[in-house]
């Protein structure tokens, strides 16, 4: 399954996280007032009020994003993309006041820079193009106040702007592939390569990668295999683990999407079918266990539940199945059973 594009890293885009962050943006807001008040920058009046009134008005947007975001109803998490751009072009604008292109303010792209490959990744390549453009205006800002401009420092500066933010991104993607992979290990079985409990669980919750494809009426399939103890008392545990891991080779070449086949637990597994009919998930069960059957491996007992997209918590769901699939057992196993909930639908 492809992870989707997230502007925030889960691990640190908290509320208290936010609020030091903005707290740090007025702090920086101020200092910029307080030192050209005592002259620790000098900057030409008209540009001060001109740059200081763009941050302000910038930071108002801001603290009113996160007083939006930590609220009942939080906006869409897309608008804080226009963050990083805004604060480039403010500090541009200090930069133009200040009339020096390497004046340490200078040095907050590089802090603009690390909030946007940790926390706005998904526009970090755009973001390095919208910088150096920034910092070229500076340049011509400059020139147009009649400011002597030392253009080979400004083309080193830029170099350094741009080798920053390449490391940044190189070094941000390297991390968040291998959070990806310790992400997929906690929710893969090492057995047999499936999703795990866990897994699936996440797939049937509502704040799943998946619910837009579980939005339409899907069915779950659990199964396990017939008198499994016996054959693993009987053959021992490298025999039965081998059985295991045929039975999900198997499922999972008989779904249209093997990434919601999952190991339930010990011999059970479980299939969330999407974009199916009642009638169509008895009978793709059917044919599944019918499939399993014929190639001598074993034999499957199948309890089959369906949902026709409405909220239904993932317990609620497998508990079905789970009910679906004792009656198949208590029918001689070896069969496939549904719950009533798939039959008020067949209906």
């Amino acid at each position: 399954m492809n992870e989707p594009e997230k502007i925030y890293d889960p691990a640190l885009a908290d509320g208290r996280f936010q609020l030091e962050m903005l707290g740090v943006r007025w702090a920086l807001v101020v200092l910029y007032a307080l030192f050209a008040g005592i002259g620790v920058i000098q900057v030409d009046i008209a540009w001060f009020i001109a740059s200081e009134g763009f941050l302000i008005v910038f930071h108002v947007y801001y603290t009113w994003y996160v007083w939006r975001e930590l609220g009942p109803n939080p906006l869409p998490p897309e608008t804080a993309y226009a963050t990083p751009f805004l604060d480039t072009g403010a500090v541009s604008l200090a930069l133009i006041a200040v009339g020096d292109p390497l004046h340490p303010i200078w040095a907050v792209y590089f802090f603009i820079m690390v909030g946007v490959t940790f926390f706005y990744y998904p526009i970090a390549r755009v973001y390095g193009v919208w910088l150096i453009a920034c910092y070229g205006l500076v340049g011509v800002g400059l020139q147009s106040r009649g400011v002597d401009v030392p253009a080979p420092l400004m083309g080193v500066a830029a170099i350094l702007l741009l080798a920053g933010i390449i490391n940044l991104t190189m070094y941000t993607g390297g991390e968040r592939r291998l959070r990806g992979r310790i992400s997929e290990v906690a929710r893969t079985d090492p057995l047999t390569g499936l999703l795990n409990r866990r897994g699936l669980e996440e797939i049937l919750s509502p704040e799943s990668e998946e619910k837009d494809l579980l939005k339409q009426a899907y069915a779950v399939f659990m199964l396990d295999v017939d008198r499994f103890k016996r054959f693993n008392d009987q053959f021992g545990h490298l025999s039965a683990d081998k059985v295991l891991e045929h039975l999900a080779n198997i499922l999972k070449a008989a779904v249209r999407n093997p990434d919601l086949v999952a190991r339930y637990g010990g011999d059970e597994f479980v299939i969330v079918v999407p974009d199916v009919t009642a009638d169509e998930a008895v009978q793709l069960a059917e044919r599944l266990r019918e499939q399993v059957e014929r190639l001598g491996l074993c034999t499957v007992s199948i309890g089959v539940t369906f949902s026709d997209g409405r909220d239904i918590s993932a317990k609620s769901i497998l508990d079905l199945a789970d009910t679906a699939l004792l009656e198949a057992k208590q029918a001689g196993r070896n069969c496939v059973r549904t719950s009533g909930l798939i039959e008020t639908h067949a209906a």
